[in-house]
């Protein structure tokens, strides 16, 4: 898949699918230092159904930006690139950028990705 790159940082599309439900958000920040994916839920919360319930771990994330909480919970189904996983744990919390949210390295080892930047793509390894 061809990485774009928006105001000098990596963003990508990204599926995901729960409860009945989908939305591909378009842009996704392929993010090498955020350990888990990060879903803003202020983009999603109309469309799917990722409120706290029984199971679910509310957890805190520290970053550049400062303290964040967010909701971690499995979702029914993500793709990301030719990619997919079912049961996939994704935090949804609320982010102060104008992003949909962050693809983190959970993702990208889980489906053994290469970020190749001379071509500006990401990939599976084979």
């Amino acid at each position: 898949m061809h990485l774009t790159i928006i105001n000098g940082i990596l963003v990508s599309p990204f599926w995901i699918s729960h409860r009945g439900k989908s939305i591909t958000l378009e842009s996704m920040i392929i993010d090498t230092g955020s350990a888990h994916t990060w879903v803003n839920l202020d983009v999603v919360e109309d469309v799917l159904d990722v409120s706290p319930e029984e199971g679910d771990h509310i957890i805190t994330a520290f970053g550049i930006g400062g303290r964040d909480i967010a909701n971690r919970k499995k979702v029914e189904q993500i793709q990301f690139e030719n990619f997919t996983a079912v049961e996939f744990q994704v935090d949804f919390g609320r982010m102060d950028a104008d992003i949909d949210g962050l693809i983190g390295l959970d993702l990208l080892i889980t489906g053994s990705f290469v970020i190749n930047l001379a071509r500006m793509e990401v990939y599976q390894e084979r």
